[in-house]
């Protein structure tokens, strides 16, 4: 019998052959419009403070947000860019069997380089926000989520730490 932990540690075997668990995990990013961002907080100082926030993905799968600088979580994350983004599937009520991915990484604003391409990429999938950008008094920015590791959890049972290296590969 293999113990729960050293199937975690083959990282993805859970899947089975038909999914593994890093294309899981890309296609719940992929398909929601809606994460849970949490950051540590400046008030009360240390704590963690979640937000809802909504996001759009790159290329390589890391989440897009447009964060105002007015909100709790980018005051957060000018101190600490250090978060996580836990994103459930659409219409889940059952906590048991309910698929979600936590990833952990860092959040910062997007280099002005990018900043076309990107807004491109996440005004597709949120076309209300196309003129969120000219609003200066909630001053608008792009932020990429950069993933560290990636927990995915499919179900009661299945459940795996994936990297980013293979989460990135994943179609």
């Amino acid at each position: 019998m293999v113990r729960v932990l050293d199937m975690e540690e083959q990282r993805g075997s859970l899947a089975g052959p038909d999914m593994t668990d890093a294309v899981l995990a890309r296609g719940l990013v992929t398909r929601n419009k809606l994460g849970t961002l949490s950051t540590f907080a400046l008030r009360p100082a240390g704590y963690p403070y979640g937000s809802l926030v909504a996001m759009a993905d790159d290329e390589r799968g890391r989440p897009l947000l447009l964060l105002s600088a007015l909100a709790e979580h980018s005051k957060n994350l000018a101190a600490s860019d250090k978060a996580s983004l836990l994103v459930v599937e659409p219409g889940a009520n059952d906590i048991v069997n309910a698929p979600r991915v936590t990833l952990v990484g860092t959040c910062a604003p997007v280099v002005d380089i990018e900043r076309a391409a990107v807004r491109a990429r996440y005004v597709a999938k949120h076309p209300e926000t196309a003129t969120w950008f000219a609003d200066h008094l909630h001053s608008y920015e792009l932020y990429r989520f950069e993933p560290i590791e990636i927990r995915v959890i499919v179900g009661f049972g299945r459940l795996s730490w994936v990297s980013f290296a293979d989460y990135a590969a994943a179609r």
